[in-house]
């Protein structure tokens, strides 16, 4: 039975799926048959992430002061009083909001999660993207096969340029800087207005996320009492292309440098994705964040989990949810709200 807080969030989630022009992707092009999950993002609690990043100069959003939730009221006729604005702290009553909406619906396979997407910190290609960038710019670059020798079309096919090494590209003193902020920022909020900390926290198996992983949680879960058991999943991994800092390191590597993490089933030695030669397209890019997706929801009851992934996985779980496309810098972490339900084909099977 649909509650009239039901009902609100379904209005909203309505509202987010209204025809979007040039700023959003959508799946239509995937049979919908092999989803397990529909997933809708659900607005008007966060600031809009996508407005932030089209009036930023560089076009790309940046972490907001407690993330960018709104002061808003949760209640209404059947919910607790506890969730009216009035009651308590923000991020108190947004948790208390999402129990809520989760125990309306136990059975019928709708659900609703909290996730805190993190885009990792400042990496050794970057730096030298851009580098080439301003580069090419003034005229500076040398030619190769009558083009420029630029990022795209020659180094990012090699490991590195004999200074640094960008294959599986690692953090840089600035990308460490930058994760080290926002686990000061979690930290701070956790304090002042009781952000809840994620139940799951989820890593892209790249050593540039990894380390994100580390630095963001690590130092937060300690002063908690708790131990960082990030979870490593192939599928948090950026869009495969021939660029080798794409190219992940071996299991065995990531098990003695990240012991505590949890290495998901079916994770090969090495990596087997990559190819240089080969490159994933945007639309086989989505379908493995849908996939993504559906494996979280079906296997973590946590209403708040954590991502930490790469510039284009973000586009891609953004299309997933059917939200507005927006980019976002290095080292920053965004709050997505989603519902998630179960399609008719699966729905019928629970």
């Amino acid at each position: 039975m649909r509650t009239p807080s039901d009902r609100a969030v379904n209005a909203q989630v309505s509202t987010a799926k209204a025809p979007i022009q040039d700023n959003a992707l959508t799946t239509d092009s995937h049979n919908a048959s092999q989803h397990v999950y529909k997933f809708s993002s659900v607005p008007d609690f966060f600031e809009d992430y996508a407005k932030i990043a089209e009036s930023s100069p560089d076009g790309k959003a940046s972490t907001q002061p407690a993330l960018g939730i709104l002061k808003r009221d949760y209640g209404g006729p059947n919910t607790d009083p506890e969730l009216n604005e009035e009651a308590g702290q923000q991020w108190i009553r947004f948790a208390s909001y999402i129990t809520h909406l989760n125990k309306q619906h136990p059975n019928d396979g709708i659900s609703y999660k909290l996730m805190y997407v993190i885009r990792h910190g400042r990496g050794v290609h970057n730096v030298k993207m851009d580098e080439l960038k301003l580069s090419e710019e003034a005229g500076q670059l040398e030619t190769y096969d009558g083009k420029p020798k630029n990022w795209k079309n020659y180094w990012s096919r090699l490991d590195g340029d004999g200074k640094v090494i960008w294959s599986d590209a690692k953090l840089v003193e600035e990308g460490e800087k930058e994760a080290q902020e926002l686990a000061s920022l979690l930290f701070d909020e956790a304090q002042k207005d009781a952000l809840p900390l994620p139940g799951s926290i989820y890593t892209s198996p790249l050593a540039r996320c990894l380390e994100t992983t580390r630095l963001v949680y690590e130092s937060v879960m300690a002063k908690r009492g708790k131990c960082l058991q990030a979870i490593v999943k192939e599928n948090l991994r950026e869009r495969i292309t021939d660029h080798t800092c794409d190219r992940r390191s071996s299991r065995s590597w990531i098990e003695s440098n990240y012991p505590k993490f949890i290495i998901e089933q079916g994770f090969s030695e090495s990596d087997t994705s990559w190819k240089a030669d080969k490159a994933e397209s945007l639309e086989q890019h989505i379908a493995r964040a849908q996939q993504l997706l559906d494996d979280i929801f079906a296997n973590d009851t946590s209403p708040i989990i954590s991502l930490t992934t790469h510039s284009y996985a973000i586009t891609a779980i953004l299309a997933v949810i059917g939200h507005p496309k927006f980019l976002v810098n290095e080292g920053t972490i965004v709050p997505l709200f989603v519902k998630a339900e179960k399609a008719a084909s699966n729905a019928s099977l629970s």
